[in-house]
């Protein structure tokens, strides 16, 4: 099952309370159907629990019965009695008689929880969203450029900021922030998707700071060796030519523990001296060794 199925299902499961936003989600719904016009209404989906939900709200919304006729992968919900059709654009604010309906009226609107229950029915209808463990993006595709215009209106309104493009068949409404991907959901009523996208992004960005002080550390213990490598071959050369007693008396005792401890960063090897030393002493003491046994090359 997909993300985007999964959250459709979570909004088949809101209750149907209020007269106004059920007539608000029919109407979501309704301007996305497959046909809507003063001859036949046609809503079509491969999802059973929002053809259900569909029945209810026609009949709930605007006293029309129509039962689900399953067609192969999808089920069919059509209206084309004259007088429920009429019904329904009354309902609407339309004139029944006109030819263009996909327009927003937003007389329908008036309260945001209405808003949200028409973004819903809208999102039924021709909504997808990325899973969360994908890149944030969730669109919703209007089949008219007016539509689109209004619909992009609206969610201004709500203060969400979706990105507008054109594509063959119609106009695309999208989101690609985590942020705004989550309070869409979050409104049109399906919480437990949009805390399931937060969890994914929670969790990608702690693994990102893991792994960033894990190389991090990693960068450091690599440096660390190379430098006690370099060191160590130093002395070593500087040793088998002339011996300890080369060295100056003062660098002798770095000598002998840097060679007893090659594994030890310069903290821990600071600590082995009699007393302790700082780790800017300790760095001082391993240059002047280097710097030391170059010159007796």
């Amino acid at each position: 099952m997909s993300f985007s199925t999964e959250v459709k299902n979570e909004l088949c499961r809101v209750s149907m309370q209020r007269d106004c936003c059920t007539r608000a989600e029919s109407y979501g719904a309704l301007l996305h159907a497959t046909v809507f016009s003063h001859r036949e209404i046609r809503l079509s989906t491969e999802n059973a629990a929002i053809a259900r939900r569909l029945q209810a709200l026609l009949q709930r919304a605007f006293f029309v019965a129509c039962e689900p006729q399953q067609q192969g992968r999808k089920y069919q919900l059509a209206v084309t009695d004259a007088a429920q059709i009429s019904r329904i654009f009354d309902a609407l604010g339309y004139d029944h008689k006109s030819h263009v309906t996909y327009h927003l009226n937003r007389n329908e609107l008036d309260e945001p929880c209405c808003l949200a229950a028409f973004l819903r029915g809208a999102f039924l209808m021709a909504g997808t969203v990325a899973g969360p463990d994908k890149k944030s993006h969730l669109e919703l595709k209007c089949g008219h450029q007016s539509l689109a215009g209004e619909e992009t209106s609206l969610l201004l309104d709500l203060g969400l900021s979706p990105k507008r493009v054109s594509r063959s068949g119609g106009e695309l409404l999208y989101f690609k922030d985590s942020t705004s991907v989550e309070d869409f959901l979050t409104r049109i009523g399906a919480p437990h998707a949009a805390m399931a996208l937060m969890e994914a992004k929670v969790e990608k960005n702690l693994r990102n700071t893991i792994n960033r002080q894990v190389n991090c550390e990693t960068a450091n213990l690599v440096k660390t060796a190379d430098a006690a490598a370099r060191q160590i071959a130093a002395i070593r050369a500087v040793l088998d030519s002339r011996g300890l007693e080369a060295f100056p008396e003062s660098l002798r005792e770095t000598v002998q523990l840097r060679l007893a401890y090659p594994t030890d960063t310069l903290a821990e090897l600071a600590q082995r001296f009699d007393p302790p030393i700082s780790k800017p002493g300790l760095s001082h003491r391993l240059r002047k060794i280097t710097e030391f046994a170059s010159k007796e090359d």
